[in-house]
Parts: C-alpha cells; sequence; structure tokens
C-alpha cells in the first residue's frame, strides 16, 4: 500500500499537469527523428505538448485551434503559426518571440510555459513537483532554468520556464518592434532573459513589483536540476579546453561533478539523440528495483 502522504503527492502532480504546455523547437528535417522521441518519450505527459517548425509547402499543417487534439496514429502535434520565420539559427530569437506571442493569444490559461529543444530530455513529473513548490515563492519569480552569471539569463538547451505572468508581461511589450530591438539577440535563450530585463526597466513599477525575473532551481543541497549539457559530461566533466571553460565559468552556481552534479529531482539533459532518449524514459518508467515499494500512476 501507498501511503497516505505519497498519494496526496502524487494527485496533486495530475492536478497541475494540465496546467503544464509544453513546446519543442525543431525543424522538419528532425521531424521524424529527435522531434518523434521527444513527443514519443517525454512530451506526452505534459498538460499539452507541441512542436514548432515551419514545414514547406509540400508538407501540410496540422491546425490546433482550440484546446481538444485529435492525433492520428503516429501524427505529430505540430502546431501552425503564421508568423514564423525561416527555419534558420540567426532567426532562431524570432522563431521564440513569435512563439511566446501566439500562446498568450491563443492558449493564455496554463500556468507555465516549458520551452526546450528537440534533443533536451525532461523529466515531467520532477519539473511539475519543482513548480508546485514555487507557487508561493514571494517576488514571485517568471523565469526558471539552469543559470548564468548574467542573473537574467537561462540556458535554453536544458529547457526552460515561462510562468503565465511572465508570458503576459513579455507580449505586452515585445510585440513592439521597436521595444524588442532593443532587446534582441541571436541567441534565443539570452533575448528571452534580455526582453525579461528591459521589461523591468520600463515597465511601471505596479506590473513588475510583486515580481522577479529568475529565479533558483538548484536543491537544498546545491545540486542542479536542469542540466544544459549531455549526462556523461555533467558527470565526468568536460574533455577539452573549451568546454570546460565555458562550464566552470559562465554559471550563476559553482559547477559540481560526479554524483554531485545531479540533484535527486533532476528535471533535464540537452543533447540527447533519440537512442539515448528511449533508453533514458524506459530506465525511468519501465525499470523498478524489486525491494522497493512503488506507487505507480498512469503516464
Amino acid at each position: 500500500m501507498c501511503s497516505f502522504k505519497l498519494i496526496n503527492s502524487i494527485s496533486l502532480v495530475e492536478y497541475y499537469r494540465s496546467r503544464l504546455f509544453c513546446f519543442v523547437l525543431t525543424n522538419q528535417e528532425n521531424l521524424e527523428t529527435r522531434a518523434r522521441a521527444t513527443y514519443e518519450t517525454w512530451g506526452h505527459r505534459c498538460g499539452r505538448f507541441v512542436l514548432i517548425t515551419r514545414l514547406n509547402s509540400s508538407r501540410s499543417y496540422t491546425i490546433f485551434d482550440d484546446e481538444q487534439i485529435h492525433l492520428e496514429e503516429n501524427q505529430l502535434p505540430i502546431q501552425y503559426i503564421p508568423t514564423l520565420p525561416n527555419e534558420t539559427y540567426s532567426h532562431l530569437a524570432d522563431k521564440v518571440r513569435q512563439s511566446l506571442l501566439f500562446f498568450n493569444e491563443i492558449y493564455p490559461n496554463y500556468d507555465w510555459y516549458l520551452k526546450a529543444d528537440d534533443d533536451t530530455y525532461i523529466i515531467i513529473e520532477n519539473l511539475l513537483r519543482f513548480l508546485i513548490s514555487t507557487i508561493k515563492r514571494y517576488p514571485k519569480p517568471i523565469l526558471y532554468g539552469y543559470r548564468f552569471r548574467e542573473d537574467y539569463y537561462v540556458s535554453g538547451g536544458s529547457g526552460y520556464v515561462i510562468t503565465r505572468d511572465g508570458l503576459r508581461l513579455f507580449s505586452s511589450y515585445m510585440n513592439d518592434d521597436v521595444k524588442y530591438s532593443m532587446c534582441n539577440s541571436s541567441m534565443e535563450d539570452m533575448m528571452v532573459g534580455l526582453c525579461l530585463q528591459r521589461i523591468f526597466d520600463f515597465a511601471p513599477s505596479d506590473q513588475t513589483k510583486h515580481y522577479q525575473y529568475v529565479g533558483d532551481t538548484i536543491d537544498q543541497h546545491g545540486r542542479e536540476r536542469f542540466h544544459p549539457l549531455t549526462f556523461r559530461v555533467h558527470f565526468k566533466g568536460p574533455a577539452n579546453k573549451t568546454k570546460r571553460e565555458w562550464i566552470h565559468f559562465r554559471p550563476y552556481h559553482h559547477n559540481l561533478f560526479g554524483y554531485e552534479a545531479f540533484s535527486e529531482t533532476t528535471i533535464s539533459f540537452h543533447y540527447t539523440p533519440p537512442a539515448d532518449m528511449y533508453e533514458m524514459d524506459s530506465f525511468l518508467y519501465d525499470i523498478r528495483q524489486f525491494d522497493k515499494q512503488v506507487c505507480r500512476t498512469s503516464v
């Protein structure tokens, strides 16, 4: 039998699951490999999951115009956004901007909006438990992720979460091309952080006084939950000088390696190829220790 406390915790996660909107940036070339892996592993555990890409004219769009998605077998949930720019890395920030503006208009009633790449693996239940634990924080952070030393900036590769209030603030100001030009960047994660920072600079204080733009995500032992590199790199440490310099000097918190690199409630890993994604998913959800009591729910 499962304890009453554990049952309550599971019920809470299931309740808030419907409040989580997940979107993954991908492109047409990766739809049947990376994008499909994200959807078939962790993506279906979100309250709503969509893939963001601009398809060419030889392929029909799947247009979702309400809260109900009815997918045929093997069909991917690709969200049609008419304002998406060209599919190049230099337009990635514009792609995220247009996606956020679209979600604020079409899907404004979720509590949290998770952005991930098509090679990011997310443990949704750990993400939800973390987000639930932040509900009473004050001032309220509007952006969560792996923090860099620039206090506004979180890693896009490890995934980040914008709250509903953060999405509303972003959209209220970044639908203006002039304001957007003041904080645009070739890096989409840096753009999101810069733009939120600028909003705090020029918005009336009564709009921002209850918020802070970045919230901490480490656990009580100082271990990271979001990981911008692979499991192997975080465990063994980087192999070359360039990566070593990046991972040692860019993070907001002191970096740990080995077992101390991972919170017991780890949320994400980046640079996860499809085969590793399926393997990781199977280890997490299909295999159980024989001598441990487990309270299983539908996933």
